[in-house]
């Protein structure tokens, strides 16, 4: 795979790509020959729930959390020990998470001002909303490899972006839903119950675990409401840790390894490793 140039194409690591060094390039996504991963939104008047199963080989899961700056708004992050960010969600409440294995991306509009780093962090960094994330992809060079992305808000309200027909998708919502390797399943149960819960989207995270050489390695769930992080380090099992992300960030820039999660948690917080720092 060649190079494009630095900080111009939206990178994800789901879709088994050669890794190059993040502060120098992000590389269009090769897709796979199914989804990888199921994300959806739960949300009513009270509460607004982010839901995501993480499908891929690498079972060296970790989460972490980098604090606000000058201009950007403190985030956590979670995904693999090569740092590349698979979801994450900000102290604004402002989530996303990706899918992939779609036929078609969208190539970067190099007319437009290009994006320092990975474009999903910017956006963390800087969108309280949806609509200001949406604004984000339309007016920098943001492309998209073989994925889509759901970018959700504490409103409830979501966007679904990648690209079709060489053109920005832009599918915004205010209700519950989501899409991924589990659909019909998800699709199945939101019809009998879209109860905004964290225990109702557990189950449907629960029922729709890949298996395989790409199974599901862990799956979290973000209150973009209160902050609380949910997360389950072996999805399988019925083994929930439950993190807030305003007390986590007091600690300053730090990560869990999350096989160790439970041990690590009693031990002095871990430094950021430089692939995860800004």
């Amino acid at each position: 795979m060649n190079a494009i140039h630095p900080i111009t194409t939206w990178h994800f690591y789901k879709t088994g790509l050669t890794e190059f060094a993040l502060a120098v390039a992000f590389c269009c996504a090769l897709g796979l020959s199914a989804d990888a991963c199921t994300i959806f939104v739960l949300t009513d008047t009270n509460r607004a729930l982010f839901f995501n199963n993480e499908d891929w080989s690498n079972p060296k899961s970790r989460i972490w959390f980098v604090p606000s700056g000058n201009g950007y708004y403190g985030c956590a992050y979670v995904g693999f020990d090569d740092g590349a960010p698979q979801g994450g969600v900000n102290t604004e409440g402002l989530a996303w998470d990706v899918v992939a294995g779609f036929r078609e991306g969208l190539t970067a509009n190099p007319s437009l001002p290009p994006v320092r780093g990975h474009p999903c962090q910017r956006i963390l960094e800087t969108c309280i909303t949806v609509d200001e994330a949406i604004n984000f992809c339309r007016t920098r060079q943001v492309g998209f490899g073989k994925v889509r992305v759901l970018i959700a808000d504490r409103t409830g309200a979501s966007v679904i972006m990648g690209g079709k027909e060489g053109k920005l998708l832009v599918e915004r919502a205010n209700q519950c839903r989501g899409f991924g390797y589990g659909a019909q399943t998800l699709d199945r149960m939101l019809a009998k119950s879209s109860e905004a819960t964290v225990a109702n989207g557990t189950k449907i995270l629960r029922a729709t675990l890949q298996q395989g050489e790409y199974a599901t390695k862990y799956s979290n769930v973000f209150d973009l409401r209160t902050g609380d992080i949910f997360l389950y380090p072996f999805p399988d099992h019925d083994d929930q840790v439950k993190l807030n992300l305003a007390m986590e960030l007091k600690k300053g820039g730090h990560y869990y390894d999350m096989p160790q999660i439970r041990e690590q948690l009693t031990e002095s917080p871990r430094p950021l490793l430089i692939n995860m720092k800004r």
